[in-house]
């Protein structure tokens, strides 16, 4: 009888013991998308605007007759991101104007520590958790009245130097659709006068 109750603690021993050698520790792995640490995209606030009143702003900086906007871009995101700033056939800036005088995209610049900087190139690093002002320029049809500018500023944006290249992106439906589709931010602006730029700046 001792016999048998000493095999059966045995067998059951061994039982355990292979059962644990049978079954492999496998690490869980899971597919993440390529940014998903970066928990949304930029945002943006136009702090100022102002009329250009002709075309002595055009040669130094390219500002055509219009209107100019201050500009703060955020990146309130852990990983570093592109906004798409100009007007070349690929993913172009847009304005959606619902004031009296309409105006367009036309050109952009940095603007650092109150100085209008260098254009902008086709994509502009926002560092992660940073911000970038840059000034923008809209041009109308030789109308640079002081009144009233709303609407809003629409911006393509992602997580590579090419433009459109973001696999998380598909940009579509494009402005003027609104909302716009994945990939585009809006920036939305009033303002109830647009008085003279001073140098050039709002």
């Amino acid at each position: 009888m001792t016999e048998q109750r000493e095999d059966r603690r045995i067998s059951r021993r061994t039982i355990a013991k292979g059962a644990a050698w049978a079954i492999p520790a496998v690490p869980l792995v899971v597919a993440t998308p390529a940014y998903a640490t970066s928990a949304g995209g930029p945002n943006g606030v136009i702090t100022n605007a102002c009329k250009q009143p002709g075309s002595s702003c055009q040669n130094q900086y390219g500002f055509v007759k219009g209107y100019t906007f201050l500009v703060t871009i955020n990146n309130p995101t852990a990983v570093d991101l592109y906004i798409y700033p100009t007007v070349d056939g690929t993913l172009d800036p847009y304005f959606a104007v619902t004031s009296s005088v309409p105006f367009s995209y036309s050109t952009a610049r940095l603007y650092t520590g109150g100085a209008i900087g260098a254009p902008l190139p086709a994509a502009l690093l926002i560092p992660a958790g940073g911000s970038v002002q840059i000034i923008v320029n809209a041009g109308t049809n030789s109308n640079s009245a002081n009144t009233d500018a709303s609407g809003r500023l629409v911006i393509a944006w992602g997580h590579t130097v090419v433009q459109g290249a973001d696999p998380d992106h598909p940009y579509t439906p494009a402005p003027p659709t609104n909302p716009p589709g994945e990939g585009w931010f809006t920036i939305p602006f009033s303002f109830a006068s647009t008085p003279p730029c001073v140098n050039c700046k709002p």
